[in-house]
């Protein structure tokens, strides 16, 4: 049975991405966004989770292009942490976040 998951935070990091970015690629990435929110994404696309932040997950939405959430099972929610490009991207969000805590 599939987990239904509300976005509760990260529409700003989608906002900046989706300034540079074609139509084409926010388009599948807002296809993959509705994916994550209805559960349907371990089905469709390739997920891997990151092993330095338990509940978050790296989402390949295509070639080259990846978006990473932050999964929070016990409120049903979710939250975007990074949108781009592979190479730019899924450590360099890692990094941010690491700059941004404030542990």
């Amino acid at each position: 049975m599939a987990m239904r998951l509300q976005l509760t935070a990260g529409l700003e990091v989608l906002e900046s991405w989706a300034e540079t970015a074609s139509q084409a690629e926010r388009n599948v990435v807002y296809e993959a966004l509705f994916a994550v929110g209805d559960g349907s994404a371990f089905l469709v696309y390739d997920i891997f989770g990151d092993p330095r932040d338990p509940g978050h997950f790296i989402v390949m939405v295509k070639a080259g292009l990846a978006m990473k959430v932050m999964v929070r099972r016990a409120d049903s929610a979710f939250e975007i942490r990074y949108v781009g490009t592979v190479e730019d991207g899924v450590d360099t969000a890692a990094a941010a976040q690491e700059t941004a805590s404030p542990e």
